[in-house]
């Protein structure tokens, strides 16, 4: 059986991915596609994670685990995600950078040993990741002591988790990317049937396009019989241009301390970091 592991990251849909694929759980049910609810098995995978630390499953634990995550005994493929698969977010930023205990992806997949296991995770700039992480922890700036800001690289914790995870895929795509790339990431991450209708397409874009907007590019992709993606892309960058909600679109980036040259070394650094992760053979990177 095939299972995926979607990480998050923090501060990136926030819980709106894997709603959005339950909304399609029956659909994809008959497809063999497991969509189990979340409450089956966070705490679950937490504790026996901890319990292992890493050493395999024997096949006892790992029947017993997979009986209780999966609602249907049918499945060849099941959808698992929770933002701290990796780590508590009080614990994302370290002197190594970003998600210092990304290796410990191993101890979920060591919970499963004898299936095969996928990853999944959205990163994002951290010039905006950062100040909104630090918020919804409650810190301030003092939390970045320890921390290098030039460190806070996404290649170098995918990278340890392909090391920890040999023969994984990795799938990844940027947050900021989210609103134009949703349908893929979710056929990407189920790997359902292109031809399958799918509900929630547009669950990211609704938070940030006005209910006038959305109307008129739903109206306007029907009418048109919009289905090649690349058109649907231009589509909803117009649309989004001239009906984006503004403090839905624009982070808010605040952190004392950091000008607007802090801003752009990251987003510059980020950009280079893009890159090294596209090329990067073990990982599937969707881009617009």
């Amino acid at each position: 059986m095939q299972i995926l592991f979607h990480l998050g990251a923090h501060c990136t849909d926030d819980g709106l991915l894997i709603r959005s694929i339950l909304k399609n759980r029956a659909r994809l049910a008959d497809e063999g596609i497991g969509v189990p609810g979340p409450g089956r098995y966070r705490e679950l995978l937490g504790e026996a994670s901890t319990a292992l630390r890493g050493e395999p499953a024997n096949e006892e634990i790992e029947d017993v685990l997979i009986e209780a995550i999966r609602d249907d005994d049918t499945a060849a493929r099941i959808i698992l995600s929770s933002e701290n698969f990796l780590c508590r977010p009080e614990v994302v930023l370290g002197p190594d950078g970003l998600y210092p205990k990304a290796q410990k992806s191993a101890w979920l997949r060591q919970c499963l040993p004898s299936h095969d296991v996928e990853f999944a995770i959205a990163i994002r700039n951290p010039a905006s990741f950062v100040p909104e992480l630090l918020r919804s922890i409650g810190r301030d700036e003092d939390a970045l002591d320890d921390v290098s800001i030039t460190d806070l690289l996404w290649s170098e914790a995918i990278a340890d988790m392909v090391v920890a995870n040999p023969g994984c895929r990795i799938i990844a795509w940027c947050h900021e990317d989210t609103p134009f790339i949703w349908s893929e990431v979710i056929s990407e991450m189920t790997g359902h049937d292109p031809f399958t209708e799918m509900d929630g397409e547009f669950d990211m874009l609704d938070k940030i396009m006005t209910p006038e907007g959305m109307s008129r590019l739903t109206e306007f992709l029907e009418a048109r019989q919009v289905t090649n993606q690349s058109k649907r892309r231009r589509a909803v960058s117009a649309f989004l241009e001239a009906h984006a909600i503004d403090d839905a679109v624009e982070a808010e980036i605040d952190l004392p301390g950091w000008s607007q040259d802090t801003v752009q070394m990251l987003t510059e650094l980020y950009d280079d970091d893009v890159q090294r992760l596209v090329q990067m053979p073990e990982v599937t990177f969707i881009s617009p």
